[in-house]
C-alpha cells in the first residue's frame, strides 16, 4: 500500500496494511536538525547539509530519502515563512553548537551579546528570540509575567493586523505542494500559520498571564478578539485551500498548548464557551470546501477538553501526551478512539525513547500499538518532535517495532 493511501485509510478510521508512521511530517512531528544530521550519517546518506525550515524549533526539512529510510509516510509542506518573519530562501551555511553545518535562512543575522547569547531582532530592532550559548533552540523573548495593566485592542483593528497570505507565498506553496504530490507517494501535511487561535494570535498583545486572567475577568472582550481572529483565519484558509487544497491530506490548524503536566491551563468550560465555536468556524469552512482532515496540537493534560475539541470539528489530535495527568492511553482510546484520530502517543520522548534500552523501546511501542491501532484512527509518531540525543539504536528499535507489531490485523 502506498503511503498516501495508508494515511488516508487511517485518518478515516479504516485499517490499512500497517500503522502509518510520521517522522518529520509536520512542525509538531519534526526532527531536530542535529538529530537529523546524526540520522543521515547513521544511514550513510548524502543529504547534508540540511535546511533548517523552522528556526524556532531548529527543525530540519526532511529529504525524501531520509523519510523513506525512517519508513515515514508523511512529508511536510513548509511555508515560505515559518518563524520570526524569516523567509525560507537565499539559504546560507551556519554551524550549530553541535558542530553540524546546516543551511539557514538568508534573513538570519543574529546578534551575539557579551554573555554569548544569540538574539534574533524583529522589525523594530528589538530582540524577539534568543539562543543560549551551547543551546539547541531559540526561545521567544517576551514578558510572561502578570502586569495587571490590560490594554484592550479594538477587535476589528486586531483582525486587520493579522496579515493575509501574499501572492508570493501562495505561488510557492502551490508549486511545492504540486511537486510533492506528483513526484512522491507521501501524504502531505500542510501548516496553517495566518490567524489561527494560537501562538501568533492568542494573546493579542497581552502577556500569557494577563490573557489567562482576561479569559475569566473580561470574557466579552476575549470572545470578540477570538471571533475576530477566527474570521481572519477563514479569509486566509480560503486563500490557502485555493493554492494547495487538492494536494494535501491534513492541515495543522493550531499549535497552541492548552495543558500542563498536571491539568488544563484553564477550566474546560472556558474552552467550550470561547474557543470551541471559533475553531468550529474554521473547521466548518475547511470541511465544506475540501476533503482535508484538520489537526490541532496541544501538549499536556487536556483530557477534559478533548470532547469539546471533537465538537469543534477537529479530526486529529497531536501529540497525545500520555505521560501527563488523565491521559492514559487505554482511557483515551476507550472514550474518544472512534471519534478523533490519535496522531502521536507512540513513544514517550521524555523518558523511554531517549533514556530506555532498545528492548524497552520495543516493548513500549508494542504496547502503544496494541492500544491505539485497532480499528484505525492512529498514526504512529513520538510525543512531539524527535529531539537531539536520542540513540540511533532506539530509533531503529522504534521503527522495527512498528513494522513488526503494526501490521493489521493487530494481534
Amino acid at each position: 500500500m502506498l503511503s498516501r493511501e495508508r494515511v488516508r485509510k487511517a485518518i478515516n478510521f479504516e485499517e490499512p496494511d500497517r500503522v502509518p508512521l510520521d517522522f518529520g511530517g509536520s512542525r509538531v512531528t519534526g526532527i531536530h536538525v542535529d538529530e537529523y544530521c546524526d540520522i543521515a550519517r547513521y544511514y550513510g546518506l548524502d543529504v547534508l547539509p540540511p535546511k533548517v525550515y523552522d528556526i524556532w524549533q531548529m527543525l530540519a526539512k526532511p529529504d525524501p530519502l531520509v523519510a523513506k529510510c525512517l519508513k515515514s509516510d508523511v512529508i511536510v509542506l513548509e511555508n515560505l515563512i515559518e518563524a520570526f518573519g524569516l523567509k525560507n530562501a537565499d539559504w546560507k551555511l551556519w554551524k550549530t553548537y553541535k558542530n553540524n553545518e546546516v543551511l539557514i535562512s538568508g534573513d538570519y543575522n543574529p546578534v551575539k551579546d557579551e554573555k554569548g547569547y544569540l538574539h534574533i531582532l524583529g522589525n523594530t530592532g528589538l530582540p524577539i528570540a534568543q539562543m543560549a550559548p551551547g543551546g539547541l533552540y531559540f526561545d521567544i523573548e517576551c514578558s510572561t509575567e502578570m502586569t495587571g495593566k490590560f490594554t484592550f485592542m479594538d477587535p476589528q483593528k486586531w483582525k486587520k493586523s493579522i496579515p493575509l497570505y501574499s501572492e508570493e507565498e501562495l505561488n510557492i506553496l502551490e508549486k511545492r505542494a504540486k511537486a510533492l504530490y506528483e513526484n512522491t507517494d507521501f501524504s502531505i501535511c500542510g501548516t496553517f500559520l495566518k490567524g489561527g487561535l494560537g501562538t501568533n494570535a492568542l494573546f493579542a498583545g497581552h502577556t500569557i498571564c494577563d490573557w489567562l486572567c482576561i479569559l475569566i475577568t473580561e470574557k466579552q472582550y476575549a470572545s470578540e478578539i477570538l471571533r475576530a481572529t477566527a474570521e481572519r483565519a477563514v479569509e486566509n484558509i480560503s486563500l490557502y485551500l485555493d493554492a494547495v487544497g487538492k494536494y494535501i491530506d491534513t492541515i495543522l490548524l493550531s499549535g497552541t498548548d492548552y495543558g500542563t503536566q498536571k491539568s488544563e491551563l484553564f477550566k474546560p468550560e472556558i474552552f467550550k464557551e470561547l474557543h470551541m465555536p471559533n475553531y468550529r468556524l474554521m473547521t466548518d469552512f475547511i470541511h465544506q470546501n475540501s476533503n482535508i482532515k484538520v489537526m490541532i496540537h496541544s501538549c499536556g493534560s487536556i483530557f477534559n477538553i478533548i470532547e469539546y475539541i471533537i465538537q469543534a470539528g477537529i479530526d486529529i489530535l497531536n501529540p497525545v501526551q500520555t505521560n501527563t495527568a488523565n491521559m492514559e492511553p487505554e482511557r483515551l482510546k476507550e472514550k474518544f478512539g472512534s471519534r478523533i484520530v490519535f496522531w502521536g502517543g507512540g513513544a514517550d520522548t521524555q523518558s523511554v525513547l531517549p533514556f530506555g534500552t532498545p528492548e524497552e523501546v520495543r516493548k513500549h511501542v508494542k504496547e502503544r500499538i496494541s492500544i491505539f491501532a485497532p480499528g484505525g484512527g492512529f498514526v504512529f509518531t513520538p510525543i512531539h518532535n524527535l529531539q537531539y540525543g536520542v540513540p540511533m539504536a532506539n530509533i531503529d528499535a522504534m521503527i522495527s517495532a512498528v513494522l513488526e507489531y503494526g501490521s493489521y490485523p493487530i494481534v
